[in-house]
């Protein structure tokens, strides 16, 4: 067997694959073979007829394939291991040329996508800045006002509701048609007016009525609505009050504190614990933030002629993320498809350029730490690991253990995590 390589566009190679008449003519003898035993002949056992007898009751084109199925898988994969073909699909085989008499070589070529090579420009230019995060005495102040009004006494009043009073509303969405729409209905609902958790304009009807009272609103769903089915639709309301309720005074002491978060606190501390979890809190998300705009310079710099199988397999890997999402909305991908007027086609170009772009940012992070040299230590995975089993009881420990033994799929994936993580740091101002 001899092999040429060629290199093609789209990071593929043809190999081009020469099989000698002495290595075809044991393929054909071993498909005969295995042909012996399927084929029955009066007077024969199976796997001790003579190759004439099978040639003389097996078509010529059937012994052909079987020659090729024997033949074709073996001197392929030879191929590619003495040529060090890093492959990432199934090749396209093209029979060149047949055997037609003795002595002919067999000849074919197989196209397939290659790993890309990948170039990084100078990444030591990178130095994104991290921003400094400050909590304002503003931001400490609403956000204990949000969680002390999750405990707030309510007190019945009659009179027409107002933002900031908590009511109860029975209501139901209809279509242009007037048929009742699926999970827009609710009764003895409660709602804060004012709150904003209802569609826009939904809370603003409500504000006015009094107990008792009946009526009938239109509002248009936002474009960018999470439920995809409910998108910019019109839907017209009837709505029905059954209560109002305004909030009590409250007052910041360590009585309410106590309330809230179960433990014994002097303000000045529930203030400060207050300020630590959102600083926290605006840490994470700008690190975060930080951390996808050091990719996207990683991405301006990576060049790779992405195969189209590479591609399209991470389109797929989005196609079931969004299917996630959607089915956590309560509905099915074809009511997804249908609702936002795409085929699966649509979705798939729709995607290409994110999922070459998803594709950039990892062969151009895996470039940069190898040839960076980002390490990380079996120790340090080990330090990591004890300050995470730190965070679960003692009776998932045992667990914990095993699902990041060394060696495992998620001990190398929490250390690529943590090579990612160190590369970050190396290109942060």
């Amino acid at each position: 067997m001899k092999a040429t390589i060629k290199k093609l566009e789209k990071s593929q190679v043809e190999i081009t694959i020469t099989v000698s008449y002495e290595e075809y003519e044991k393929g054909e003898k071993k498909a005969l073979q295995e042909l012996s035993k399927e084929v029955k002949v009066d007077g024969f056992r199976a796997g001790h007829m003579p190759e004439e007898m099978i040639r003389k009751h097996v078509d010529e084109k059937t012994i052909q394939a079987v020659t090729l199925e024997n033949i074709i898988p073996i001197t392929y994969t030879d191929a590619v291991k003495e040529h060090d073909v890093h492959v990432i699909a199934q090749p396209k085989v093209d029979i060149k040329s047949p055997i037609k008499k003795q002595g002919d070589d067999f000849v074919y070529t197989a196209v397939v996508a290659v790993m890309p090579e990948v170039k990084v420009g100078d990444y030591s230019k990178i130095k994104v800045e991290k921003p400094k995060i400050k909590v304002e005495k503003k931001q400490v102040e609403d956000t204990i006002k949000m969680i002390v009004d999750r405990f707030a006494e309510w007190a019945d009043v009659k009179r027409k509701a107002k933002e900031g009073d908590r009511v109860e509303i029975t209501f139901e969405g209809f279509d242009e048609n007037g048929k009742a729409i699926e999970n827009t209905a609710s009764k003895n609902h409660p709602l804060i007016l004012g709150s904003k958790t209802m569609v826009p304009g939904f809370e603003d009807a409500v504000i006015g009525m009094e107990i008792g009272e009946e009526k009938e609103f239109e509002v248009t769903f936002p474009k960018e609505y999470h439920a995809p089915v409910m998108q910019g639709k019109k839907v017209k309301f009837k709505l029905s009050l059954g209560r109002v309720e305004e909030k009590k005074e409250q007052k910041l002491d360590e009585t309410m504190i106590e309330k809230v978060t179960g433990q014994k606190q002097s303000v000045d501390e529930f203030k400060k614990r207050v300020e630590e979890d959102l600083l926290s809190e605006m840490s994470q998300r700008a690190q975060r933030d930080h951390d996808n705009a050091v990719v996207q310079e990683i991405i301006k710099i990576t060049k790779a002629d992405l195969p189209d199988e590479l591609v399209n397999d991470e389109i797929e890997h989005m196609k079931e993320e969004q299917k996630g999402r959607v089915k956590q909305q309560g509905i099915t991908w074809e009511q997804y498809l249908e609702h936002i007027k795409k085929s699966e086609e649509d979705f798939a170009k729709d995607h290409k350029e994110a999922a070459e772009q998803r594709l950039l940012a990892r062969f151009g992070v895996s470039h940069i730490i190898k040839d960076s040299k980002v390490a990380v230590t079996d120790e340090e995975v080990d330090k990591k690991l004890e300050e995470m089993i730190g965070n679960y009881p003692k009776e998932q420990h045992k667990a914990f253990k095993e699902h990041y033994k060394k060696g495992s799929d998620n001990y190398v994936s929490l250390k690529n995590n943590m090579a990612a993580d160190k590369l970050i740091s190396m290109l942060t101002k």
